[in-house]
């Protein structure tokens, strides 16, 4: 057995441009651009467990937030050669965390049972060291870079996590993601073999993980966005996961294990990512601006899907009507990327579909009484639609109250003057919905999905 060496992954950011709510339905797609915002993970054998800790021991740890060090103690059993893994967090110790981290912890036991179960072994203890980009998180005065011998590219947040407010980038699925692929290939090293991220087992394990620690089966395009970047992506089928059932069930690690693999010949994956298919020519940026205000997506899910199960006719006409805006939307963009260089003027054919797509979805908020895009976001997109340079902008994925996508001319001076003039942007709205600062983010899309990284570009950190 060879000495494990240090691995370090990340996984990008999404955000759904075109498709919101439709993803949730197979016959329907949706138009996923990743985020070159990345969560990074970076794992390394612990060496210096303390001595009262008996069993094997995964320390997990944020140091970008104040009181982010979670313990968790790791056993394994046998049951007709099936793994049985007991991942249980340390709750009374004064040096780790009592909180739960219902995404790190989950991860911990769908991957370690997976591994567990193909290899026999879940291997020694370990230090896991969690990273996030600036743009994941709306950053107060109190926020700084930290000082290390070697140039940081990270930020000291200054707050514990759950005080944290998110952007809406998708930092879940991105976490979920690079710590599955960190794991995976960090145990590879045991064998000698060199580090290598499978993106088919990544992508299966994640989703399995996420959807368990989200407490259903979502659509999936978060994940899928994090493993291969940009996609055209269609839902799985939804039974694909619910048949691996609880981890506290007999057999759990083999229905895990096949159901990753993509074993099952009655329940095989039938995802669609269609990696790359569409991307933003290089004549247009996009850009995201953070409202400091943030949405609670999973009530505004329920809330639209109870009103298309009630009011099934019209919801499927607005339904296929977005699909169309979906679909002329990644037309346009094709065309536009196959006809680089081309004078301003020819981006009002996509003005004109985005224009059209935020109607619809005006209409969707009106008829299921569910702000997907409030008024007070209306004005806000409005305004940086009718700055120069601007082609349209929308409420991305279930909409709400996150940060809003724009697409905007890629010339510099576009984005230099929307900034400026963003700075001093104040709402009108008399819908009593406030919105904080608004900020340019410095997030662009990302071709590239998850990722190998330079381990030693983390140091002053892990």
């Amino acid at each position: 057995m060879l000495p494990q060496k240090a691995v370090a992954v990340s996984a990008p950011g999404k955000v759904l441009f075109a498709g919101g709510f439709l993803v949730l339905d197979r016959r329907h797609t949706g138009l996923v651009f990743g985020l070159n915002a990345r969560i990074h993970v970076h794992i390394e054998p612990w060496l210096d467990v303390p001595t009262a800790l008996t069993e094997t021991t995964i320390l997990v740890q944020s140091p970008q937030f104040l009181d982010a060090r979670w313990l968790y103690e790791v056993s394994e059993t046998r049951n007709d050669d099936h793994a049985v893994v007991n991942v249980r967090q340390v709750r009374d110790h004064p040096d780790y965390t009592q909180t739960a981290n219902k995404f790190v912890e989950t991860t911990l036991l769908y991957t370690l049972t997976y591994l567990a179960h193909v290899s026999k072994e879940i291997g020694a203890s370990l230090k896991v060291t969690i990273l996030a980009d600036d743009d994941y998180y709306s950053q107060s005065t109190e926020t700084s870079k930290r000082p290390t011998a070697v140039q940081s590219n990270f930020t000291q947040f200054g707050v514990k996590l759950t005080d944290a407010h998110k952007t809406g980038l998708g930092s879940s699925a991105a976490l979920v993601t690079s710590l599955v692929s960190a794991l995976l290939a960090f145990h590879a090293t045991r064998s000698g073999v060199e580090s290598s991220l499978e993106h088919q087992t990544i992508h299966n394990l994640a989703q399995a993980a996420h959807c368990a620690a989200q407490g259903k089966v979502g659509s999936g395009f978060d994940v899928a966005a994090a493993v291969y970047g940009s996609c055209l992506y269609r839902r799985f089928t939804p039974t694909i996961l619910e048949a691996v059932g609880e981890p506290t069930t007999l057999g759990f690690s083999e229905r895990l294990h096949r159901c990753v693999d993509d074993l099952e010949m009655d329940r095989k994956w039938d995802v669609e990512v269609a990696s790359r298919a569409v991307q933003i020519p290089e004549s247009l940026l996009l850009v995201m601006c953070d409202v400091d205000c943030g949405s609670e997506t999973p009530g505004m899910v329920r809330k639209v899907l109870q009103w298309r199960k009630e009011q099934a006719g019209q919801a499927d006409l607005l339904w296929n009507a977005l699909q169309q805006g979906t679909d002329e939307l990644c037309q346009e963009l094709r065309r536009l990327a196959q006809h680089e260089g081309i004078e301003s003027e020819e981006f009002k054919g996509l003005a004109d579909i985005i224009s059209t797509v935020r109607s619809l979805v005006r209409e969707m908020s009106t008829k299921s009484g569910v702000p997907i895009e409030p008024p007070v976001i209306t004005e806000l997109l409005d305004y940086c639609t009718a700055l120069p340079g601007v082609v349209g902008g929308v409420a991305p994925g279930a909409g709400g109250y996150d940060a809003v996508a724009l697409l905007v001319k890629n010339d510099g001076e576009a984005v230099q003057a929307l900034q400026q003039r963003l700075g001093g942007w104040k709402s009108h709205s008399d819908t009593g919905a406030t919105i904080g600062h608004v900020k340019l983010l410095g997030v662009k899309q990302e071709k590239e999905g998850v990722r190998l990284e330079d381990v030693g570009s983390y140091a002053g950190w892990v």
